[in-house]
């Protein structure tokens, strides 16, 4: 049986941290371009433009500013993944006491 303090204890729940956090940035993810799609279909769907050039830029830019956030996003998560290091504390038998 793992303990909560044993090496592979300590891995896993690590792993379901990581894993919880990417959970939540998938979530955030989803909801952020189901707005994006509702603003393109709202700008789709309205006539407040006479030149259906207008509409086209404009879902345009939409499309193009989500694509390069989402870029930037795992660019800099790319980063930080290369910058971080794990220190590992030395094990010891001294837990027996």
């Amino acid at each position: 049986m793992l303990g909560k303090h044993t090496d592979e204890g300590i891995k896993i729940k690590q792993l379901e941290e990581t894993i919880q956090r990417k959970d939540k940035e998938i979530k955030d993810i989803k909801f952020s371009l189901a707005d994006i799609l509702l603003m393109i279909r709202n700008l789709n769907e309205s006539n407040d433009y006479s030149d259906p050039s207008v509409k086209r830029r404009k879902i345009s830019e939409l499309c193009t500013d989500t694509r390069y956030e989402l870029l930037i996003d795992e660019i800099e998560i790319g980063y930080k993944k290369q910058s971080a290091k794990i220190i590992e504390l030395p094990n010891t038998d001294q837990s027996n006491k």
